[in-house]
């Protein structure tokens, strides 16, 4: 199934980025993009499946579109720890709540922060039952929702890295965000040719790593605008996807860039 934008056909652009479905909503903005997940979700989900979420504000404008027309029995586990300690409603805990509330299944809890302050910590935490017991049901998932972000100075992984290095002294912009990084999936980051970039960051972030997220048999990312078109770029380049949703804006510039690049 593809979405279409009055008489544009974007089988091109589906095929240029190497997706299984691309979803366009005619509309621009996260909200269209979000209710066309939804759509998503409630066409593909099925009672006893395993559905993973990360977190931010596209796909709190996914969660919050999900209206399924009965209750469905799933299994929601977070993606990443939390990012923010003011509960926002875009952080993963409370996304996990709002679907499970939504469709009637039941969701895992990751009670911890997503990054903390050294690896000896993370190390520990790792081996709590309550956090161990949300990380082995990444090898379950049958579905993986994501919000595609631009690897930034604005990163909430940096707002969340910065208090936890603040004791340890100030740190330089290349502690806070992996070298090369232009995008990012909840606490994993990719270069401009989808290749992992590997920081030790990764050893002080708790969530799912490269590996579990690619071996997710339907793997579904999510943006809008087009000042995502390169952080797109970077996770289709790298595999990452296997259905992308976005909004018209983001597709005019994704296909404006494979039409030049070819």
């Amino acid at each position: 199934m593809r979405e279409t934008t009055g008489s544009v056909d974007w089988s091109s652009l589906e095929r240029r980025l190497g997706v299984k479905e691309l979803l366009v909503a005619p509309e621009g903005g996260i909200e269209a993009v979000g209710s066309l997940g939804a759509r998503f979700f409630e066409r593909t989900v099925r009672q006893g499946d395993v559905v993973g979420l990360t977190a931010g504000t596209t796909l709190s404008a996914f969660v919050q579109s999900v209206t399924p027309s009965r209750p469905v029995a799933i299994e929601i586990v977070p993606l990443v720890g939390a990012l923010w300690d003011t509960g926002e409603d875009f952080d993963g805990s409370f996304l996990c709540q709002e679907l499970r509330r939504r469709t009637g299944g039941t969701h895992r809890v990751l009670s911890a922060p997503a990054v903390v302050r050294d690896e000896k910590l993370m190390r520990s935490l790792r081996l709590e039952p309550r956090v161990r017991n949300v990380l082995d049901r990444y090898e379950a998932l049958q579905t993986a929702f994501f919000g595609i972000g631009v690897a930034s100075e604005n990163h909430p992984v940096v707002a969340a890295v910065k208090p936890a290095t603040k004791r340890h002294g100030s740190a330089r912009r290349t502690d806070l965000l992996p070298r090369g990084a232009v995008a990012s999936v909840g606490c994993l980051f990719f270069d401009a040719q989808g290749r992992s970039c590997a920081s030790a960051l990764d050893r002080r972030t708790l969530g799912i790593s490269h590996e579990e997220l690619k071996a997710v048999p339907v793997r579904v990312g999510l943006a809008a605008g087009a000042p995502k078109r390169d952080a797109v770029l970077s996770v289709a380049r790298g595999g990452v996807l296997s259905v992308l949703i976005i909004d018209t804006p983001l597709a005019r510039s994704l296909l404006e860039a494979t039409l030049q690049g070819s």
